[in-house]
């Protein structure tokens, strides 16, 4: 599996690793998989100020028919467009809000040659989060990821199918 995860230097993140590290127990809780960084990719220009991170689990064979992208929707719509071809025969997950953009990122989407894509369920067009803390995670999480997150079922497929919206 590939996790990809923007920065974000929004204020309440005061230490951005307490995020990854969040999000590492979080996969690791439901997958019983290792992640580890793979890459960390800077902003154009300036080396010192992560943009996004590429989390693959360990071993690296190991659903490597699943990617996940993390991130603000301009942030998404950006790295999806730039590597539409690694997305050909996987299933996509996209954990962001829709906000203004709802028509770019379903024409964005129905390019791509996904076996399936799934999106975060939308409330009016933004995604609900939650303090992830009152649940032991350092970050702040979607309904959707909480509620794969407390799934039942065994199979990958039925929970994403269970929790987030398909949209292919």
């Amino acid at each position: 599996m590939i996790y990809i995860l923007q920065h974000s230097y929004k204020k309440e993140y005061k230490n951005f690793n307490t995020e990854i590290i969040g999000r590492k127990d979080y996969l690791y809780n439901i997958f019983k998989l290792y992640f580890v960084i793979k890459k960390t990719v800077y902003l154009k220009g300036n080396f010192t100020l992560p943009q996004y991170y590429i989390l693959e689990s360990f071993p690296f064979n190991s659903m490597n028919n699943i990617y996940v992208v993390v991130g603000d929707t301009n942030f998404v719509i950006e790295y999806i467009n730039t590597h539409k071809e690694e997305f050909n025969g996987k299933t996509l997950v996209i954990i962001t809000c829709v906000k203004n953009n709802k028509k770019k990122i379903n024409r964005l989407l129905s390019t791509l040659k996904c076996t399936s894509i799934y999106l975060t369920r939308q409330n009016n067009d933004e995604a609900d989060y939650y303090d992830g803390s009152k649940w032991g995670l350092n970050f702040k999480i979607t309904l959707s990821e909480l509620d794969f997150y407390n799934s039942y079922k065994s199979n990958i497929i039925e929970k994403l199918n269970e929790n987030f919206e398909r949209i292919k």
